[in-house]
């Protein structure tokens, strides 16, 4: 084996880090490595504006709001759609065209029943997407109220009280048609048509996209399973396995073994970790839903079994204090007037030096939201 190369087995603990260290969660990022820390765990979830920026600001060092708000209203190269699960993400803007390509297909045909039950057959939806072109190429951003008002110009009469004007929007984004714009005053979201938004970006056949999409999930997310991969994608397990050996025949997969468990790694990845690496400690406040939460059907690795009920529950997935790879507590914060007030409850106690750690994730969560940081912990369930 090359001296270069990744032991066939791992630990563990080598595990954890592997992953970490390729999602920017062992040591971040530099600041203007924006769009190269979303590329590299293929796009962050952005179901919740301030949880999709607390997950940057895990990953990125000296982050600023005004940094993510630039890339997405001023530049461009950043931008939200509904891709991986049919879920909104932020992706780099040159990925758009060729994931919605490859997962539209899959995500439509899956949201027909949810459609049908706010009152959207195929007629009314093909109406739909039709007039929502149609309204969007001669005015946009428009917000959700502002197109549900122009879809009953056009006929289209939806109850903007219910959840059929986001599936009809969802649906539309799939299709390649819309994707977010620059929110609105109070953060509120505003769609616009992607040929008015975005430069043509690359589209990929099938097969490509689909080994695509294998290979960065694995330089973000490997070592991992097939499994993994389907459950953090949304796609088929069988589709899923087609990628694994697209990237079989290229030579691009190493197989490594952790407490006999089988996974896959990048061969492009696939590096020793360093003595350094091995032996420094890394902690951080990761938010809901953040992807590295989501990225694994198999997730005993992330959080303890024992603890799983009090990360997943409920549809929910909750901020977590993550060291060394593996969820050891969870957190939230509120605001109090100028004041974060960020609450830590631990699964078993904390070292001191992770405590110290903590602290300052804590002080840096402030510094992003630009407020000062009162921290406790607490032992009493939320």
């Amino acid at each position: 084996m090359p001296a270069h190369a990744l032991p066939k087995e791992i630990s563990v603990s080598e595990l954890r880090t592997l992953r970490t260290q390729a999602q920017g969660l062992h040591v971040r990022l530099s600041r203007v490595s924006l769009v190269d820390a979303v590329r590299a765990v293929c796009g962050i979830n952005a179901q919740l504006r301030p949880a999709m920026l607390l997950a940057l600001r895990a990953r990125i060092g000296e982050l600023q709001i005004e940094d993510v708000e630039a890339a997405i209203a001023t530049g461009h190269i950043l931008v939200r759609t509904w891709v991986m699960r049919s879920t909104l993400h932020l992706l780099p803007a040159e990925d758009l065209r060729w994931l919605v390509s490859l997962l539209g297909p899959i995500f439509i045909p899956k949201g027909k029943r949810r459609r049908l039950q706010l009152g959207l057959d195929e007629e009314t939806t093909a109406k739909g997407l039709n007039a929502i072109r149609a309204i969007l190429k001669r005015t946009d951003p428009l917000t959700r109220g502002e197109v549900v008002e122009r879809l009953a110009d056009r006929g289209v009469v939806l109850d903007r009280r219910s959840q059929a004007p986001i599936h009809l929007i969802a649906c539309a984004a799939l299709s390649g048609l819309v994707c977010l714009g620059a929110d609105r005053e109070k953060n509120e979201s505003a769609y616009v048509l992607v040929d008015n938004w975005l430069d043509r970006g690359k589209l990929l056949s099938r097969e490509t996209a689909l080994a695509t999409l294998a290979r960065r999930y694995l330089e973000g997310y490997g070592p991992a399973s097939p499994k993994d991969f389907a459950a953090w994608s949304g796609l088929t397990l069988g589709d899923a396995k087609q990628g694994w050996e697209l990237l079989r025949g290229r030579d691009e997969l190493i197989e490594v073994n952790v407490e006999g468990l089988t996974l896959w790694s990048s061969a492009a990845k696939a590096k020793p970790l360093s003595r350094s690496t091995r032996s420094s400690s890394a902690v951080r406040l990761l938010p809901a839903f953040d992807t590295y939460l989501l990225g694994y059907s198999d997730r005993d690795h992330v959080v303890p079994p024992k603890y799983q009920h009090q990360v997943y529950h409920g549809g929910q997935v909750v901020p977590v204090v993550l060291v060394d790879g593996a969820a050891a507590g969870v957190w939230r914060y509120e605001r109090k007037g100028k004041r974060l007030n960020i609450t830590v409850r631990p699964f078993e106690s904390f070292s001191r030096s992770v405590q110290q750690l903590i602290a300052e994730e804590a002080e840096d969560v402030g510094r992003f939201f630009d407020s000062p940081v009162a921290l406790s912990y607490s032992q009493r369930g939320w």
